[in-house]
């Protein structure tokens, strides 16, 4: 990476943090779902004590569910399918939330604040503009995909110690959700907003069109949350494979069509 990709870089970072219309969206929404909704898991976990009939409603899932989680009294069920079949798809909705936000503004900004043609004449080739694009994206997005994580670990181990007696997360599922998982979508969520703010005219219509990769995740939430979609550590693994290889794909496609005339 030479000088000119780090100063895009620092530049567009800059610009993110100045925006209140991307700020406040990437704080607020993560706060929301691993901070608000763990505590009211916890305090809802704490209020039905043995009393099972909120875990009834979860009838379907809970016939596929581990031997080992019929050994649970139903605050600590409660916990636990809250924490390995709802949460998952959270961590999915930040990464792609967050990248659609900040890749929705990125050539749209410049738009915007009529700057591209000014980039376009900086000595600076299409394809090192792209990888300091994306790279200006995925870094912020996946660090608030990190810290979003380690602040909701500590107020789910808060509950572990209270319920379990000790630390409950994070197990191998999270590790390849947050590790392997997170970064290959919020890859493919950047990507795609990436193509869409180059051709949209405002940071509203790119956002707007981006939003529509949050769907496939919430299908996976009600999946998980059912009983039809059971999600192994195998199949993760080979779902982050096969999303790494379209990543790749895709990014080699955009490459090639990434020419000045059609930015502007």
């Amino acid at each position: 990476m030479n000088k000119s990709e780090k100063a895009l870089i620092y530049k567009d970072f800059n610009e993110i943090t100045s925006s209140k219309q991307v700020i406040l969206p990437m704080t607020i929404v993560p706060i929301v779902l691993t901070v608000i909704i763990p505590l009211a898991v916890l305090i809802g976990a704490s209020y039905i004590g043995n009393d099972s009939n909120m875990i009834r409603q979860l009838g379907p899932l809970i016939k596929k569910l581990p031997s080992e989680y019929m050994a649970y009294s139903p605050a600590q069920l409660l916990i636990k399918i809250v924490i390995n079949y709802m949460f998952p798809s959270y961590f999915l909705i930040i990464p792609i939330m967050c990248s659609g936000i900040i890749g929705a503004s990125s050539f749209v900004g410049e738009k915007e604040h009529k700057t591209l043609e000014t980039l376009l004449y900086t000595p600076i080739s299409m394809e090192q503009l792209l990888r300091a694009k994306i790279l200006g994206v995925f870094i912020p997005s996946y660090i608030i995909t990190l810290f979003s994580f380690i602040a909701f670990g500590i107020i789910v181990n808060i509950g572990g110690f209270i319920h379990f007696g000790g630390l409950i997360f994070p197990d191998i599922k999270w590790l390849l959700i947050i590790l392997w998982i997170s970064p290959a979508i919020s890859l493919l969520s950047l990507i795609f907003t990436v193509m869409v703010s180059a051709k949209s005219k405002t940071f509203q219509e790119a956002q707007q069109v981006s939003g529509l990769l949050v769907l496939p995740v919430v299908l996976i939430l009600v999946g998980q949350m059912t009983g039809v979609l059971m999600l192994s550590n195998l199949v993760m693994l080979i779902a982050g494979m096969v999303l790494l290889i379209l990543d790749y794909i895709l990014i080699k496609r955009i490459s090639s069509k990434f020419i000045p005339e059609k930015l502007i």
